[in-house]
Parts: structure tokens; sequence; C-alpha cells
């Protein structure tokens, strides 16, 4: 039986499994925290970090919200949880 997964690689997931994979499929952080029901701000703060190991990508949109999409990189991360 598969043990249950930290909430980082969660968000990762989900950023995969909505087709984030590309500004214009990019997703906000609200969104993210509302699906998992968690706290946006520890949300963030884990996209954030993945920002800076590359796994995503992050841009504010026209409203001042982030959104953020998986690159090439978290991808093959979320691809390396299945195996």
């Amino acid at each position: 039986m598969r043990e249950e997964l930290p909430l980082s690689e969660k968000i990762l997931q989900t950023l995969h499994n909505l087709c984030a994979t590309a500004p214009d499929l990019a997703r906000r952080s609200e969104e993210l925290a509302q699906i998992l029901q968690t706290d946006l701000d520890e949300v963030e703060k884990i996209l954030d970090g993945y920002k800076a190991e590359g796994f995503v990508e992050v841009f504010t949109d026209n409203e001042g919200k982030k959104r953020y999409y998986v690159t090439g990189r978290g991808i093959i991360k979320v691809c390396a949880l299945f195996t």
C-alpha cells in the first residue's frame, strides 16, 4: 500500500493533474489551497521553494494574483512520484 504523499508533493501533483504546464494554463495559489484544503501561505511557501529548484514558474496576473505552472523538470519530478 502506498503511503500518503507530503503536502509539497501533493501540490506539485495537483498542478500537473490540472494540466498547469504552461503560462496560459497556470493556476492561482488560492485555487490550489482550496483544492487541497490547506493554508494559502503554506502553499505559496512551498511553491516558491519549487520555483527556486526549477520545478515551477510563477508570474503575477493582471489581478495581482500569483499563478504557477509546472516546468519540464517539475513534470519529471511528478512522474518520479509514481515509480
